[in-house]
């Protein structure tokens, strides 16, 4: 991938700028790689990529007919996306490279360590028999549990974690300085910066350096992948099909008018700059009288954003078909900016690429809803805040 040479770092030298001109396509291509660790930073850089091909190609009649009904506050998409490698030295003396890939942008700021499995399985294994799975998934809820206490308790001893959690934390210092990260994101107090969205939550000790931490939201997150969802989608159909001939309820997006509904019964609330954000990728039912029974939009990250079901509608399996249709739409878009790359482009499998959604790690009643729905955790996550007046 082509690099720029110049940095406009305000701090130390270490983010080199990607640019678009070398091709969101391929950078994301490089980030399925690291499936599915790096599902975050792949949806952010997603959304900026898909923003662009917006701009330059416009929007086709169902989108214009889609902005004229719920004008959305608008992401840069000009965000800088940077990678670095950064060198630590292990007890032989060899230097072990961590490369790590950033965003630093309006609607979503992310970073993304490429060592990330291979610590957590240091970690691990270091203190408990339970570790992570080949591919990046583990077991069951205890072991997640587990790996991320025992980061922080290796942290001390093993020189090769020190030395990754220091290049984090220089990272960090380079977000935090970086003119783009001055701006306050929608639905953000003015004192408080929200630089990141899903990190992975070994990483806290590297946030705690910077002072007071407002309070964020500990999620666990799962994926599905394209693979599975292919598979349920000739039933999901076939259902859709049926509650709309039997029920009428009707498939399709949500419009700035479900806004207010959609905050006042989310768990989490948003303001509605942000919540128009939300419903610009998003997926309803609407009953005869056109009332929202069940929905999901999506955030900034592309992670499933919002899911809620009406009470009165939730024996009629409506969350699974949100969940599915989102989650759909969110692999097409992937795709769409995919095979971009050409047809002699590097194949991304089925069992590779993926969609994803953050749980609220107590909210209990929705993890078993994701597993059941076939969705797997793969690991803590934190959306979380640092107190600028302290960084200043």
């Amino acid at each position: 991938m082509q690099l720029q040479e110049s940095s406009p770092s305000t701090h130390l030298p270490l983010l080199k700028p990607i640019s678009p001109d070398a091709g969101y396509a391929d950078y994301l291509t490089e980030l399925t790689h690291e499936f599915p660790l790096s599902v975050s930073q792949f949806g952010v850089v997603l959304v900026s990529a898909l923003e662009l091909r917006d701009r330059k190609n416009g929007h086709d009649a169902k989108s214009k007919a889609l902005e004229e009904a719920a004008p959305a506050w608008e992401p840069s998409i000009d965000s800088p996306h940077f990678q670095c490698s950064l060198p630590v030295p292990n007890a032989a003396g060899k230097n072990v490279f961590t490369t790590i890939d950033v965003t630093v942008a309006g609607h979503a700021n992310t970073l993304y360590a490429r060592c990330e499995h291979s610590l957590m399985q240091t970690a691990a294994s270091a203190t408990t028999a339970s570790a992570s799975s080949d591919d990046g998934t583990a077991e069951n809820h205890c072991s997640l549990e587990a790996t991320a206490d025992n980061f922080t308790k290796v942290l001390e001893s093993d020189v090769v974690i020190q030395g990754h959690q220091n290049n984090v934390v220089a990272v960090m210092n380079e977000i935090l300085d970086h003119p783009v990260a001055k701006n306050k994101p929608p639905g953000q107090d003015d004192d408080v910066l929200q630089f990141f969205y899903c990190l992975n939550e070994i990483w806290m000790p590297a946030l705690k350096t910077f002072g007071k931490l407002s309070d964020g939201n500990r999620c666990l997150k799962h994926i599905i992948t394209e693979e599975q969802l292919l598979k349920n989608d000739p039933e999901i159909r076939r259902r859709c099909r049926e509650l709309e001939e039997a029920e009428g309820l009707v498939l399709g997006p949500m419009v700035e008018s479900d806004v207010p509904l959609m905050i006042e019964l989310n768990g989490v609330k948003y303001d509605e700059e942000y919540g128009r954000f939300i419903i610009k990728r998003s997926v309803c039912f609407r009953n005869k009288k056109g009332e929202m029974v069940a929905w999901a939009g999506s955030h900034g990250d592309f992670s499933v954003a919002a899911l809620h079901v009406l009470p009165e509608h939730r024996k009629s399996g409506l969350g699974r078909l949100i969940l599915h249709s989102l989650a759909m739409m969110h692999i097409k878009l992937a795709r769409e900016i995919l095979d971009t790359r050409g047809d002699d482009a590097e194949p991304i499998s089925t069992k590779t690429l993926v969609a994803h959604a953050d749980c609220m790690d107590y909210n209990l009643a929705t993890i078993m809803f994701m597993e059941r729905c076939g969705w797997h955790r793969i690991g803590y996550y934190l959306w979380i805040g640092v107190d600028r007046s302290l960084k200043d």
